[in-house]
């Protein structure tokens, strides 16, 4: 029987870094980290292969989608929505599912 990750949802912290013309936008691999940990810490299945997409504006209302493979080979996705923006912080919002 297949074991499927349950839908996970945590509010998590991003650094960010500034880009041209003063756009904020997300570390890619602070992202990976953070899925990593969220799915970690939510399901005790530890992804080893995230990949978040780059240039994602750091914005409130904004979302993008990193990929992963999940147990048994499974591929994953997890869908980030940003919640908020302080500073150099990001909080987001994460929902995985099989793709």
């Amino acid at each position: 029987m297949r074991r499927a990750l349950v839908s996970v949802f945590c509010l998590a912290i991003l650094l960010t870094v500034l880009a041209g013309c003063g756009e904020k936008t997300v570390i890619p691999e602070s992202a990976e980290r953070s899925v990593v940990d969220v799915v970690s810490r939510e399901t005790g299945f530890r992804p080893k292969d995230v990949r978040c997409p780059s240039d994602v504006e750091a914005k409130a209302g904004g979302s993008f989608a990193c990929q992963f493979t999940g147990p048994e080979g499974v591929p994953y996705l997890a869908q980030v929505e940003i919640t908020g923006v302080e500073g150099e912080r990001v909080e987001f919002y994460v929902k995985t599912r099989p793709r």
